[in-house]
């Protein structure tokens, strides 16, 4: 991050715009500062209103603005790192794309896939929603005012993929008051070796009196770490002879240092103030992000060394979207109302290389490149069905997995809210969204036999596929919101809210192998269609299911002012995820899991204003909850299973000790455990059967994750000087909810990293020297692996954070 001139210098952000709830939303942005002396007052909008955070019943962590500067905040794995509440799953392969975020602990880390449960963590930006089916958007964080992350069950207020909490991205607003832009550049290098860059502006331009633009653009490039080393690797033959056995060799992909990521992107945004009440803020935003490589390193004996990788085919993801919004704010008589609409249009492009599904498939299931071995009456092995090519020879030459996946979303909510200085006060809405998810998943052999593709070779955009999952996802949600908040005295006030919900879900299409295996495969693919003519693009149709849903969540919530510094809040609240369907035609539905919150939470300020101490403590019930396991074939599926209690204390503390020293520090402990046994279709047996105990921990998130920064500021030679240091923590996790998996891949290590930084500026210009992750932590932030822990075995992949990284960043505003 590269805007280092703190918030108060900013031009903009010293005028106000006409329109009153659009000079609640430029001082919400920023944060209003106190009194020299004192921490600052930061407003949020975290109950869709603005209001001070001393004075919100509910636990949210921020970053404003200054802090998303002072701690280099660029993309989402930095601030993250920052919020304790949440923990991720960081994308492996081409290190963008899908990062699924849990938070309070509530995962079973098995989530992700295209037609498995929606996130349980919802994603807005601005106003409008950006959680796409399997993942969040990874936005750039360049002029961003304040990123909250508002912790429990959010559902009455933000619906479906906010049951475990909501992660809000606010951008800076256009200014009709005045002209103002800043520039940003770094330049840094990565464990001595690869070497990155970014780029950023913005311009804000006052259209009239009553209007005013506001461009943004970024340009990044991250340097890369991860060695792919050059390697060999052979499949066996027969088993009673090593003629037949393939050797590939990687010399024509093997490169140093190459999982390098390139970002581009840019937002427009424009506000007009009709008059004095109405206000109208359309936006729209690009961002491509162009990943290479794997990020995570091989943590088996088969390659040597540490950061590397053997991989045989070149390895991209490529995520590319666009959204067009506009928000409308404005008064009816004393009532206040609020439009907000998105169009979200996202592609995911990607390759893989496979060859470690492929060489575990066929050495612990079968004998020979994948081969499944028939078995005459007389025990006597009969000719394997292998891969081949046209010509009948047998081939093998790395296999690598392609995705294509396209996604649109269309969100829409209105709500009217009623004076606030009222005794009584309500706010009800409506909304609706649709999410479509159109994507192909491609198995590919170079060299296959077009007898052997989907429709046998009669179309070629099936070319070397040996599995094809080709399907139309559609999620409805229709919702009607609505609270009602009472001062029972002027001290005590007390609110209810509910939502009542209709979602729907329905996959069509096709998955599974061609004919060409001879009835081999025909379990799960063109055998299973009623008829084998193409069906929109497919090879035919052997998917076509769906589930409609309606239920409502409530909340309640007391709060107590104890005096203007000190206020302490109790809530129950509910948070849901709408239920799905299975792709596999026998496999049946999963239905919506609920989370049940209860919660005594307290916001108190200290010392003439220079300490702060927020915190909560909670206990979570999550009922039925979805979890997707590996069926039969070989085919994920997801299933409802048991409940599990997740309780744990979170707390935020702000201090000034002197003008010049900010320290400030956050934190969460967790534990959790399952109230009865997990095992797919064992009924819940606690026995040696069960996947999973009763009493077993939920994995991915440790039970304590916290951070504390240190910064002090001083004179140096007529500068404005600051020394910074960082640091942060996260225990160990288990890896995988089923006990065995674990045992095989082993827990999550803890990790801890350490930032620190130095440097100057004036009222124009700035520049920073910083060095991230000083001691080059390499502990593991995640595993996985290519196929399933039971036959990949111990051939896992750690993702690791970025390795120590030296940079100099330098701005200017204008």
């Amino acid at each position: 991050m590269t805007y280092l001139l703190p918030p108060s210098r900013h031009r903009a952000n010293r005028r106000f715009v006409k329109a009153p709830l659009v000079v609640a939303l430029v001082a919400a942005s920023q944060g209003l500062y106190a009194q020299e002396g004192a921490l600052e007052e930061v407003v949020v909008t975290a109950q869709k209103r603005a209001q001070n955070l001393q004075d919100v019943p509910i636990s949210i962590q921020t970053l404003s603005t200054q802090k998303i500067a002072e701690l280099g905040i660029q993309d989402f794995s930095d601030y993250a790192r920052m919020l304790p509440s949440i923990s991720v799953q960081p994308p492996a392969a081409g290190g963008v794309g899908f990062y699924p975020v849990y938070m309070r602990g509530i995962t079973t880390g098995r989530d992700g896939q295209a037609t498995t449960s929606q996130p349980s963590v919802g994603m807005y930006l601005d106003e409008q929603p950006i959680t796409t089916i399997q993942g969040n958007l990874d936005i750039h964080m360049y002029d961003i005012a304040r990123i909250e992350a508002l912790s429990g069950p959010q559902g009455t207020l933000y619906g479906a993929s906010s049951q475990a909490g909501t992660i809000r991205i606010i951008t800076n607003k256009p200014d009709p008051s005045g002209f103002s832009a800043a520039y940003g550049l770094e330049g840094n290098m990565v464990d001595g070796e690869d070497s990155g860059y970014t780029a950023e502006g913005y311009i804000n331009a006052p259209v009239g009196e009553n209007a005013a633009i506001r461009l943004v653009a970024w340009k990044r490039e991250d340097a890369g770490w991860i060695d792919n080393k050059r390697g060999t690797r052979t499949f066996p033959g027969l088993a009673s002879t090593t003629a037949d056995d393939i050797t590939l060799d990687n010399a024509a992909v093997a490169k140093d240092d190459y999982n390098t990521v390139e970002t581009t992107g840019a937002r427009l945004s424009m506000l007009i103030n009709l008059n004095d009440n109405w206000t109208i803020t359309p936006q729209a935003q690009y961002q491509k992000q162009e990943g290479k490589g794997s990020w995570g390193e091989d943590l088996s004996d088969f390659v040597e060394g540490d950061s590397g990788v053997t991989h045989f085919k070149d390895e991209f993801t490529d995520d590319e979207w666009y959204q067009v919004a506009m928000t409308i704010e404005g008064k009816i008589s004393n009532f206040d109302v609020v439009y907000a609409g998105a169009y979200l249009d996202r592609e995911v492009d990607g390759s893989f290389d496979y060859s470690d599904y492929s060489y575990w498939y066929d050495t612990v299931y079968t004998t020979g490149y994948y081969a499944d071995l028939h078995f005459l009456s007389s025990g006597d092995r009969a000719a394997p069905n292998q891969f081949f090519d046209d010509a009948g020879t047998r081939i093998m030459s790395g296999a690598r997995f392609i995705n294509d996946d396209g996604y649109e979303k269309t969100s829409h909510e209105i709500r009217i809210s009623s004076p606030q200085d009222a005794r009584v006060r309500f706010q009800v809405g409506a909304f609706y969204q649709k999410q479509e998810h159109d994507f192909q998943q491609r198995w590919v052999v170079a060299g296959l036999a077009p007898s052997m593709w989907p429709n046998q070779g009669t179309d070629e955009k099936f070319k070397d596929i040996v599995y094809l999952n080709s399907l139309f996802r559609e999620d409805e949600d229709e919702a009607y919101f609505g609270s009602v908040s009472f001062d029972v005295t002027d001290n005590l006030e007390a609110t209810v809210g509910a939502r009542y919900f209709k979602p729907e879900v329905t996959v069509e299409g096709f998955y599974g192998f061609g004919l060409g295996f001879n009835g081999v495969w025909s379990g799960t693919g063109e055998a299973q269609c009623a008829t084998q003519d193409d069906w929109k693009g497919k090879p035919c149709k052997n998917v076509e299911k769906g589930i409609s849903e309606s239920d409502s969540v409530y909340r309640a919530n007391l709060t107590w002012k104890i005096s203007d510094d000190h206020m302490v809040y109790g809530t129950w609240s509910e948070g849901y995820r709408p239920g799905g369907i299975n792709r596999k035609p026998s496999a049946g539905e999963y239905t919506s899991d609920f989370l049940t919150n209860y919660e005594l939470g307290w916001k108190t300020t200290w010392a003439d204003g220079r300490l702060q101490f927020n915190g909560a403590a909670f206990m979570q019930e999550w009922e039925d909850f979805q979890v997707s396991f590996v069926g039969a074939n070989a085919i994920t599926q997801v299933d409802n299973g048991p409940t599990a209690d997740v309780n744990g204390f979170e707390g935020q503390i702000q201090w000034l000790p002197v003008d010049a020293l900010n320290i400030s520090a956050s934190f969460m402990f967790l534990d959790s455990e399952l109230q009865s046994a997990y095992c797919a279709g064992c009924g819940g047996d606690n026995s040696e059967n069960a996947w999973a105990p009763t009493g077993t921990k939920l994995p991915i998130s440790a039970d304590f994750k916290g951070n504390l920064v240190a910064r002090y500021s001083f004179n140096l030679g007529g500068f404005d000087a600051h020394v910074q240091g960082a640091v942060s923590h996260e225990g160990k996790r288990n890896s995988d909810l089923r006990v065995s998996d674990n045992l095989v891949k082993g827990e999550i290590p803890s990790n801890t990293f350490m930032d620190i930084a130095a440097g100057i500026r004036n009222d124009q210009y700035a520049v920073e020297l910083y060095v991230s992750n000083l001691t080059d932590e390499d502990a593991a932030l995640y595993y996985t692996s290519q196929c399933a822990t039971g036959t990949c075995g111990t051939q896992n992949y750690g993702v690791r954070a970025r390795p120590r990284t030296v940079g100099l960043r330098w701005s200017q505003e204008f």
